[in-house]
């Protein structure tokens, strides 16, 4: 049984071949502009198309251009629908195939401790392996603990300190298993990458 073709291929092919059909002096110059007139733009690419008055009247080109296939006639979409699809879209790797992207926007920070969250960004079920991101609060207090399985920690910034052991930003920690840990004390505050066994 052949692979179902995602919705969105289906979509941007007939957008490629409507536009490939369009004689050279009809086609909008601005690639920006089209995927802006097509929704693709975020943030600030979105933004220097709306102050641009030349990209905006590209844009407007592309927007009466592709107006034929806009589908008037039927059923109006339900709202958050492009969002959904962005989403899918971006949980695919249409933007670099074979990758996953989480936003920052985003992330789902959960409570681990007072001071402490962590937000969970990927989940390796083949290798039992879990990546986090792990913010302490200026002054938290990892409990000690001892390791079943291996840890590895990447301190991104501030400070993290295990008894006399300090780690600093860019400081690579590794406990294997059966190791123990003392309290973890944060004086200014810290982020860390953390993978852990699950």
């Amino acid at each position: 049984m052949p692979a179902e073709t995602p919705v969105y291929a289906l979509f941007f092919s007939a957008v490629i071949r409507y536009i490939e059909r369009m004689s050279k002096d009809q086609r909008p110059d601005s690639s920006l502009s089209a995927e802006y007139a097509l929704g693709l733009l975020r943030g600030g690419e979105r933004s220097a198309v709306e102050a641009d008055a030349g990209l905006r009247h590209d844009a407007e080109g592309w927007q009466a251009k592709l107006a034929p296939l806009d589908g008037a006639e039927s059923e109006p979409v339900p709202p958050g629908s492009f969002e959904r699809i962005l989403a899918r879209i971006d949980e695919q790797g249409m933007l670099l195939p074979g990758t996953a992207t989480k936003r920052a926007a985003d992330a789902e920070w959960r409570q681990h401790s007072d001071g402490i969250t962590y937000r969970v960004l990927k989940v390796d079920e083949r290798l039992k392996r879990r990546t986090l991101l792990v913010k302490m609060q200026p002054g938290a207090i990892l409990k000690s603990h001892s390791h079943r399985f291996e840890e590895e920690c990447l301190v991104i910034e501030g400070d993290l300190r295990y008894g006399d052991l300090v780690l600093r930003a860019g400081d690579y920690h590794h406990a294997w298993a059966g190791a123990h840990h003392a309290d973890g004390i944060t004086a200014a505050g810290c982020l860390l990458h953390v993978v852990i066994a699950i």
